[in-house]
């Protein structure tokens, strides 16, 4: 495998984005300041947390479907065209897309944690439902991308990213129920519970699962244009 051909693809997709990941981080900031000067006020926690949510499904949807896009501009014949395999240009879009987004999940998830941290009005026993459902968010987004990168149709992207934005809220509401979580949501310190873990593990897991299918499907590949 070339490196220097998958970093320098994973260069071109990060340029073109750098416009939006500054605006979603600036606008995640925003909200998270909103957040912490509404001293404890639920509702500001929740329409919180949805902005944050909409912000990384729209910042992961607009990353896969670049894919999409280099097909219908007619693009990708010319990607194909360069010294590159089929298995480097599937780790340069699964990759490349997953790491960009990662810097910007990552940034969020650290900000709603330090906010909660640093606020007195925000039980900390909130931060491992928050992980668990942040790790949710990127299982969703790896999900679009394994769709997007497959079969590089916008409709399916469309679809996924709609369907996967509609089980986050039916998962949140389950988790939210099961007393390993439920219990020490209101807590004043930080606890992890066997619940907690096993959901993490889990996921972890599925997106290592669909990851390896991604790649799996596109070793079969033969045509890419």
């Amino acid at each position: 495998m070339s490196a220097s051909m998958v970093i320098r693809l994973v260069l071109k997709d990060w340029y073109l984005s750098r416009g939006l990941f500054v605006a979603a981080i600036l606008a995640g900031l925003a909200t998270l300041g909103a957040v912490a000067a509404a001293k404890g006020a639920m509702l500001a926690m929740i329409l919180g947390v949805i902005v944050l949510v909409t912000i990384l499904i729209g910042m992961g949807a607009f990353l896969m479907s670049s894919t999409v896009n280099e097909r219908k501009q007619q693009t990708l014949p010319f990607v194909m065209s360069l010294p590159i395999s089929y298995l480097e240009y599937t780790t340069s879009k699964l990759v490349g897309s997953l790491f960009i987004f990662g810097v910007l999940w990552l940034a969020l998830l650290l900000g709603i944690v330090v906010t909660i941290l640093i606020t007195p009005w925000f039980p900390h026993g909130l931060i491992p439902f928050v992980v668990v459902m942040a790790v949710e968010v990127l299982a969703t987004t790896s999900l679009i991308a394994a769709v997007s990168v497959t079969t590089e149709s916008q409709g399916w992207v469309i679809g996924i990213t709609q369907v996967g934005s509609l089980a986050l809220n039916a998962v949140g509401f389950s988790i939210v129920r099961l007393d390993g979580i439920r219990d020490t949501m209101s807590g004043p310190d930080v606890h992890f519970s066997s619940t907690a873990i096993t959901i993490l593990l889990v996921e972890f897991a599925v997106i290592a699962l669909m990851l390896a299918i991604a790649f799996y499907v596109q070793s079969r590949k033969r045509d890419f244009v």
